[in-house]
């Protein structure tokens, strides 16, 4: 007699409505940061976590930085305003690295912020 499999998660499953946001080009070109301006970091979240993806050199974009940190280990969002534009970090309640964007259109940011932290609360 054989014992029951545990359950697995199913990757067919949708995680429900996700955002995404991306740093803008504009920023990346006046802060003199070419690889930002040809491959511009960017956050994405649903209910199960969010997701930062960042090339390091633009020689070398296979080389990216691919982070994904889940909703359960979400310690905090925080929104840095600029006169401009803003910057959001994401910290683990490991307190180690945290997830980092700047260069982030206002509204765009303000709308991702206000969403992941419903998620976190909800």
């Amino acid at each position: 007699m054989s014992l029951p499999a545990s359950p697995t998660p199913n990757p067919t499953v949708p995680a429900g409505p996700s955002i995404e946001i991306r740093s803008s080009r504009l920023w990346a070109l006046i802060r003199g940061r070419f690889t930002e301006f040809l491959f511009p970091g960017h956050l994405s979240a649903d209910r199960l976590g969010i997701s930062l993806v960042k090339v390091g050199f633009w020689l070398t974009p296979w080389t990216r930085q691919d982070e994904h940190l889940p909703m359960s280990h979400l310690a905090e969002v925080t929104h840095e305003r600029g006169l401009i534009w803003d910057s959001i970090s994401i910290e683990s309640s490991g307190g180690l690295n945290p997830l980092a964007v700047e260069g982030l259109p206002k509204g765009a940011a303000k709308r991702f912020v206000d969403q992941v932290r419903a998620w976190m609360n909800g």
